[in-house]
């Protein structure tokens, strides 16, 4: 069984650093860069995905917009899924911000003029994560405008899903997601059959504000 990594919007996996670090060394795992894929879009990447992995048996742990890959995995029948974890994740329209992210300056962001502070309130939960925003920075000089637009886009124009998820699921709630309206996990209860919500402490990047608690939830499915 293989432990596979999708990133959020950057798609590098750059921001996984710190749940590496938790992590046993008896854990087959795999990071997949969303620019390894020739698709943008996410049925089409999990297409893609799950030819890769048609063979082996896969724990999903799904950042934030991959979520709306990892729900088309599910729903393909050449790759077996066992478990899901949606990390802040969503399957529409997350936020009233996600409406109008055409407005979202990005380069303002790539240029470091927004606060320290407040883009780690905002991503993180906490005004003092600088080696996280950092990190955050390090991921964003690795994927390209066009890319993060594309993506938006996928964002702004996503609608909830009628097709169940099927597979055991959990969804990693972050307490401080400033990003991410509370309200999606009811679209979660609407679609998986078997869903857990787990609440934790940190903020929309949930797997680098508290690693160590996602990766207590990842080991206690694997054990199972």
């Amino acid at each position: 069984m293989r432990l596979l990594f999708l990133p959020g919007m950057d798609g590098t996996g750059i921001l996984f650093e710190p749940i590496k670090k938790y992590i046993i060394e008896s854990c087959s795992y795999e990071i997949l860069p969303l620019s390894t894929l020739r698709s943008n879009h996410p049925k089409e990447q999990a297409i893609e995905i799950a030819e890769q992995f048609k063979s082996e048996e896969i724990v999903l742990f799904a950042e934030s917009y991959s979520g709306l890959i990892a729900y088309e995995l599910c729903q393909l029948s050449g790759v077996t899924v066992k478990h899901v974890f949606f990390a802040a994740s969503f399957l529409s329209r997350p936020s009233l911000l996600a409406k109008f992210s055409s407005l979202i300056p990005l380069s303002m962001i790539r240029h470091r003029i927004v606060p320290t502070t407040v883009l780690s309130y905002l991503l993180f939960g906490s005004i003092n994560r600088t080696e996280l925003v950092k990190l955050f920075y390090k991921a964003l000089d690795n994927v390209s405008n066009k890319e993060l637009k594309e993506r938006l886009k996928i964002i702004r124009r996503a609608t909830e899903p009628v097709e169940k998820i099927h597979q055991p699921t959990t969804y990693l709630n972050a307490s401080a997601d400033y990003l991410v309206n509370k309200k999606v996990i009811s679209s979660f209860k609407r679609v998986c059959l078997e869903l857990n919500v787990v609440n934790i402490q940190g903020g929309h990047f949930i797997a680098q504000s508290n690693p160590e608690k996602c990766w207590q939830e990842i080991s206690r499915i694997i054990a199972s």
